[in-house]
């Protein structure tokens, strides 16, 4: 009873907050699911699983807003169907403690720059979509995806910045291109795991996230500025990154 009670208390929790940066919440849910019993194979495909349910809710939500930049994302999810599989093929190659020390840095200095960084605002005439950096960075975070088993949208928001969105649009347009990185993840999984996921728990937990995806994106689209968006996304790339170390510490201990 406990894996469930708690399963869908923390989905609801965790999804609505990190719907407000337009990520999902796998990095926590999965530990949290493994915590609760469920083995590790069966609570990573449920993770994903429930970031695509998640995240699509809310980049509905945030389409019907216009806070969704499908100029950049496309060429974002394009490179992420190519890479993704690449990380897949190479994760039991490359030794994950090193890259994910290098990714908890990267993520401190990406929450550091949402925080303090105010670029220049561009208006519609002057935005540049530029394909070849979106493209660069989309198959970056498709290689990781596939490599690490997470969304990637903790390296989204940095670059989408860069570009010059607004907090919101970056919100809208990461929670749109991680709805995919979580989807092909799922997909990965799911062959492996089908006749073995707890469909009781996912029936519950699914409910979770698409009330989580409904209360996140209500919050940042009427509730918070542009500014307090990017805060949010920092705050939960700084929290990544503090999971990531922590992490680190107990495999080397």
């Amino acid at each position: 009873m406990a894996l469930y009670v708690l399963g869908f208390l923390s989905t609801l929790v965790f999804k609505s907050f990190m719907t407000m940066g337009g990520v999902g919440a796998a990095f926590v849910l999965v530990p949290i699911f493994y915590w609760l019993g469920m083995p590790f194979p069966q609570a990573a495909a449920t993770g994903l699983m429930l970031g695509v349910l998640n995240t699509g809710v809310a980049s509905y939500n945030y389409a019907k807003d216009k806070l969704v930049n499908f100029r950049v994302a496309v060429f974002l999810i394009i490179a992420i169907l190519v890479f993704s599989p690449l990380g897949v093929y190479f994760s039991d190659v490359v030794n994950k403690n090193i890259l994910l020390a290098v990714f908890a840095g990267f993520l401190l200095a990406a929450g550091s720059m949402m925080l303090f960084y105010n670029p220049k605002k561009k208006d519609g005439a002057e935005f540049k979509t530029r394909p070849v950096a979106s493209s660069a960075v989309g198959g970056g975070v498709g290689f990781l995806s596939g490599l690490l088993g997470v969304g990637g949208g903790g390296f989204l928001g940095p670059f989408l910045v860069w570009l010059g969105m607004d907090g919101k649009e970056v919100a809208g347009t990461t929670a749109f291109v991680v709805m995919f990185s979580s989807l092909i993840g799922f997909l990965g999984h799911i062959g492996l795991e089908f006749s073995k996921l707890n469909y009781l728990f996912i029936a519950l937990t699914a409910v979770a996230a698409l009330a989580g995806g409904v209360i996140g994106s209500w919050l940042t689209r009427f509730k918070l500025t542009g500014k307090q968006v990017k805060q949010v996304i920092g705050v939960i790339q700084f929290l990544v990154a503090a999971k990531i170390i922590f992490d680190l510490v107990v495999v080397m201990h």
